[in-house]
Parts: C-alpha cells; structure tokens; sequence
C-alpha cells in the first residue's frame, strides 16, 4: 500500500515535470528571470523544516512580488534572452528582487511575534477585566459569592500566607502540604 502511495506521488512529479519543462522552455526569457529572480525562495523551501513550508511561502510571495516588475518590463521588451541578460545584468534588478525576498524574511520572522505581543496584551486586558467583575460581584454579594467558606481566594489567587490550610488526605489522615516552588519535585535533567 505504502509503495502504491509513492508510485503515484513520483507519478505526479513527472507528469509536472512533463509539462513545465517544454513550456518553460518555450517562454525561456522569462523562465531564466524567473529562475534566477527565485533563487531566495528556493533556498526558504530546502532550509524551512515546517511541513507546511511557511517560511519558503512568505519568501515565494514576497519574492515573486520583486520579480514582476522585471518580469512585465521584459514581456514589454519584445520577450528575449538579450533583454533578460541586460536584466539580470543590472544590480537594481538584483537588489529589488532579492530586497522583496528579504522583506518576505523580515515578515517569516517578526509578524509571529507581533501577533504573540497583541494576543498577550489582550488576554492581560481581558483578565483585569475579569478581576475587576469579580471584585464587583464580590462588592455586591459579599464573600461568599466565591463558593469557598468565608469567601477565601480560590487555590493558586491567594497570597501562600493567607492560603487556607490543606485538608487531610484519606490514606493518611494528613494534612497534605501545599505545592510551593520549595516543595515541588525537581524535574528530571
């Protein structure tokens, strides 16, 4: 079964390659601009181990968006090889096409962490507004609308000083100690 699956997958490949090959070399003007231009993003697509291959999307895109204006300029210029050397012959072209790349890189790296910080920020927001409801209702209802005797914090709210003393456990009729950093077993190395 397994052997099946990668016969078709292989399959698939040369049915690809059948049909990219001939029609990359009937526009091959623009096939070598893009060849060349793509470069940063081939290189995203074998370093990226994600499965999903984000980082050689975000370069792919970013990358193809430096590509086509040189791309249009060279359909514009008749479509030849000589107007592809002169392209690539040029530093700005190489410098926007892979400058888009590097912009695609910047984005793979920070927009994850700007994310992280909005999402922490809202939850931080999210919970002073629960703690400030809670204070509310205590406000209104008393203590006792915290569901505990004599309305104390719930586990892991209150100060350790002001925690209420734990109850006995039934195998040893103990009183079973709180989990504090002192008392939690060490993870092993």
């Amino acid at each position: 079964m397994a052997r099946a699956a990668g016969k078709r997958s292989s399959g698939g490949l040369w049915l690809t390659l059948v049909l990219v090959i001939p029609l990359g070399l009937f526009v091959l003007p623009s096939t070598v601009l893009l060849l060349a231009g793509l470069i940063p993003t081939i290189v995203a697509y074998v370093v990226d181990k994600d499965p999903d291959k984000s980082a050689a999307l975000t370069v792919g895109s970013m990358n193809l968006t430096g590509i086509a204006p040189f791309l249009v300029r060279l359909w514009q210029a008749g479509h030849t090889l000589d107007g592809t050397a002169r392209l690539l012959a040029d530093p700005f072209t190489w410098m926007v096409m892979f400058g888009a790349a590097a912009i695609g890189w910047l984005m793979y790296f920070f927009i994850p962490m700007g994310v992280a910080m909005v999402e922490q920020a809202r939850s931080g927001s999210r919970i002073r507004e629960m703690e400030a409801e809670r204070a509310g209702l205590v406000a209104d209802w008393g203590p006792e609308v915290m569901g505990r005797p004599g309305g104390a914090e719930p586990l892991g709210m209150a100060p350790e000083e002001d925690a209420p003393a734990a109850p006995a456990t039934a195998a040893t009729g103990q009183a079973a100690r709180p989990l504090t950093p002192a008392a939690a077993p060490s993870p092993r190395p």
